[in-house]
């Protein structure tokens, strides 16, 4: 389904019916249904085929000066931008543009296990995936690169527009010296961009770019703009607290909490499962049920109260299944063989 956010839906021909997808589901070649909750992995967050997305693209390309002002004009500290091909290539590029700027080698991934360095203190830069963290600890982490010299990196691939039309550095506060962007400013076309002090934006090599394509370049401009009037993040996070609760009311209803529970942030709830059988089950059902999910719920601006409550509807159902495939299973009494099982040739 990564690439249902690309498919505008058309006019099936005569007798015909083609896979398709528009707002918030699914069909496939045999008009059956489905309501999504993957979202081409939540880059959708507008929903599948938007019509102002699509109409621009059809429109021709804008200037690339022009999104790249339509998303400094929501990000905090007017920052410089600078626009990839794809989303895999904006952090090894961002990382390496932290190398050149400091002079050092080392990077790392802030975990909560270990610190934001990880007991390095000689790092270029330090990358932190900032969906779900608090405030006080991204500034903990913002003094902490500021004393030793590091780069702070956020990774707003995922978090980036749901949580905040500015990502989570202008729900929190806290300004990264570099941010990360993907398919999400481009409503799930591939793109990538790196936004932050221009001094590191002028140090990222043009070797590590490959130009974005004319049609995400005019899927962002569109993209960028709905996300600056409409309330976007607020819609998915009420919606994603609604789920979490109710979710988690049902969860401890049934006695599931053991091997189930909602986590993260409510702009992408995640399920987490205490066996992976318990994984599949949920997999299998939710899609007997019309639900494509695949991982977190990441709800869109196409989602409302009527899909959330088939979602919920579903977990009804199956979180009582996920507790009978959790009991440990019963030992087997020597008894209840009608005879010993022995290797073949003894007596």
């Amino acid at each position: 389904m990564g690439r249902a956010a690309f498919i505008v839906p058309p006019s099936a021909p005569k007798g015909c019916v083609k896979p398709r997808a528009f707002g918030c589901r699914l069909w496939d070649a045999d008009g059956g249904e489905r309501i999504d909750f993957d979202m081409a992995g939540g880059a959708a967050i507008l929903g599948h085929g938007h019509p102002g997305v699509e109409a621009a693209i059809d429109a021709g390309p804008p200037a690339e000066a022009d999104v790249r002002a339509a998303l400094a004009d929501l990000l905090p500290g007017a920052p410089g931008i600078c626009f990839t091909a794809e989303e895999s290539q904006a952090l090894p590029a961002a990382i390496d543009a932290a190398r050149r700027a400091t002079g050092r080698r080392r990077a790392a991934v802030w975990e909560a296990s270990v610190g934001p360095f990880g007991g390095a203190g000689d790092l270029a830069a330090v990358v932190v995936d900032p969906l779900g963290m608090r405030p006080a600890e991204l500034k903990r982490i913002r003094e902490d690169a500021d004393a030793t010299g590091a780069v702070l990196i956020f990774d707003e691939g995922a978090s980036g527009f749901r949580v905040h039309e500015g990502g989570v550095q202008a729900l929190s506060g806290v300004t990264p010296d570099l941010a990360v962007f993907g398919a999400q400013i481009a409503n799930g076309r591939p793109i990538g961009a790196i936004a932050g002090r221009s001094d590191l934006i002028a140090a990222l090599s043009e070797d590590d770019l490959a130009p974005p394509r004319p049609e995400a370049l005019a899927a962002a401009a569109a993209t960028l703009t709905h996300l600056a009037v409409a309330p976007v993040a607020q819609h998915i996070g009420v919606l994603g607290a609604e789920l979490m609760a109710e979710v988690t009311r049902l969860a401890e209803a049934a006695g599931a909490t053991r091997c189930f529970r909602m986590s993260g942030d409510p702009s992408l709830p995640a399920p987490l499962f205490g066996a992976p059988w318990l994984e599949g089950l949920w997999l299998r059902e939710m899609a007997a049920r019309g639900l494509s999910i695949i991982g977190p719920h990441a709800i869109s601006a196409a989602h409302d109260e009527a899909e959330l409550a088939r979602l919920i509807a579903a977990y009804v159902r199956i979180l009582p299944l996920m507790v009978d495939q959790a009991r440990p299973p019963e030992r087997i009494r020597r008894g209840a063989f009608a005879f010993d099982a022995r290797p073949e040739g003894l007596a």
